[in-house]
């Protein structure tokens, strides 16, 4: 009688599928890219969304929204929806007081609420728009292209709002010209760090942050001298459109 020894082969075996369960379990390993090919194709996939939820944190030196330095922009969180439609709420910081107000962008049409009586009002025009600073073929994305500097690749990053998911993560400089009149003055026009956060499988843009540097006049409460811009993006493809506001 033949004997045969199985002990080996099933030992080899349990060793095969417990190496597949563990690598099973981890994050694909993400195609190496240059830092320019990860930027073009973040760019490309931001331009193809239709929608997406964003808010837009300025924290240390003050960036004003008047020229006479009375009202300071501290945040906007909202919706947008392609091309130019926007619902937003803004944070408003002024001497002795934080204040916020809403604004809805429909192409051409702007209307926000009184700072004092809450009501929406129909305006002419907007000074700093979210839609203008958002819209997909002539807003951020076309200064990425046009102005990044001196890019480079981190290396995989996680952020804290998502734990476990390794992102691209991209450093360089940012012209501040295109910005400046993007923006209305309100960011720029002197050059400024910028990184960047990407899906490595679907380059959606997560996170981009701006390091600015501030002047004399613009310092903040304890004086800080660089204002920091961080703009999250969520919620791709999932808003419906905005429609205007309710009359008073």
């Amino acid at each position: 009688m033949i004997h045969v020894d199985i002990r080996k082969p099933l030992s080899s075996l349990c060793f095969f599928l417990l190496l597949c369960i563990v690598t099973g379990c981890e994050s694909p390993t993400p195609q190496p890219l240059s830092a320019d090919e990860i930027l073009s194709s973040a760019v490309e996939r931001t331009r193809g969304l239709k929608s997406f939820h964003f808010v837009i944190d300025c924290e240390g030196a003050f960036a004003y929204l008047t020229e006479d330095r009375s009202l300071a922009f501290g945040r906007a969180e909202g919706n947008f929806y392609t091309p130019d439609q926007v619902r937003a709420t803004i944070r408003i910081i002024s001497p002795g007081m934080i204040t916020e107000m809403s604004m809805v962008a429909l192409g051409d049409e702007y209307w926000e609420t009184d700072l004092l009586s809450g009501e929406w009002r129909k305006l002419p025009s907007a000074g700093f728009n979210p839609a203008t600073l958002l819209a997909p073929q002539s807003g951020f994305q076309e200064i990425l292209l046009n102005d990044v500097s001196n890019l480079r690749f981190e290396g995989l990053q996680e952020l804290p709002e998502l734990p476990g998911q390794n992102l691209y993560t991209l450093s360089g400089m940012l012209g501040g010209d295109g910005l400046y009149s993007l923006s209305y003055g309100l960011i720029g026009p002197q050059p400024m760090a910028i990184r960047m956060w990407v899906d490595p499988q679907t380059f959606d843009v997560f996170r981009v942050q701006l390091d600015e540097p501030a002047t004399s006049a613009e310092t903040g409460p304890q004086g800080e001298t660089t204002t920091i811009w961080q703009v999250d993006f969520w919620d791709f493809d999932q808003i419906t459109p905005i429609t205007p506001p309710p009359e008073n």
